[in-house]
């Protein structure tokens, strides 16, 4: 039988992930100045002493919902990229382009579907990464280092791993940037329907940027097609 401490721990996790995940929609929606502990009391019919009792301010809170959307992000990405990688390798027919750019595609491809499964937490890594000026304190930005440097370290060990390069940080970062604009251009998907939209601009982005990098476009070619089929077969999914 559950103790009663294991009751509450559950309970105090369901509502710590309530608050973040309608923390996570204001900001996304209306922006990081217009997420108060009020507008959150509001968002969830609950006193605004309760969200103080989870977090005591609103640095406090903005840190710990952009450190579970990277968190989020992170863990998608370990149960996604490897397992579906494996399966496009299996897939391609001989000669196999090597591994490495298999996964570094397959990660591309990962990023696309993202945009589509998670979209608040990747608009949100977006908004952060452009703000001019950090809405946090010294003490709360500081708390986002391991999460940031886990996905950006995961991102970067692939890059370096197929195209030989040592700046593989810089090039994540570049990357997710890039990305990032592009998700924000689709919001024009109405001005501009043959172009914008359906992740058209993402898969055009990650090929681009691939072969900029020094990957063969027919080897590139290759393995989005095998993504494509092995997905479409009831594969590995691109997203968990």
């Amino acid at each position: 039988m559950p103790t009663p401490e294991g009751r509450v721990a559950r309970n105090r996790q369901r509502r710590s992930e309530a608050f973040l995940t309608a923390g996570l929609r204001i900001v996304t929606e209306d922006g990081i100045d217009a997420l108060t502990m009020a507008r959150l009391a509001d968002e969830l019919d609950t006193a605004v002493g309760s969200v103080y009792r989870y977090y005591s301010s609103k640095d406090e809170l903005v840190a710990a919902i952009q450190g579970h959307a990277i968190g989020r992000l992170h863990r998608s990405h370990d149960a996604s990229v490897e397992a579906l990688a494996d399966a496009v390798a299996a897939h391609l027919a001989a000669p196999p382009p090597p591994l490495e750019l298999v996964r570094l595609v397959v990660l591309g491809r990962w990023l696309c579907g993202a945009a589509e499964h998670y979209p608040e937490e990747v608009r949100l890594l977006q908004m952060v990464s452009s703000r001019r000026s950090s809405t946090l304190s010294p003490a709360a930005a500081q708390g986002l280092v391991p999460s940031t440097l886990a996905l950006l370290t995961a991102v970067s060990s692939t890059i370096d791993a197929a195209v030989g390069a040592d700046d593989g940080v810089g090039r994540a970062i570049v990357w997710l940037m890039a990305f990032g604009g592009v998700v924000v251009a689709d919001d024009l998907e109405q001005y501009l329907p043959g172009v914008l939209g359906g992740g058209r601009l993402l898969r055009l982005l990650n090929a681009d940027l691939l072969v900029g990098w020094g990957a063969p476009r027919a080897d590139v070619e290759r393995i989005e097609a095998a993504v494509d089929a092995v997905v479409a077969a009831g594969g590995p999914p691109l997203v968990v």
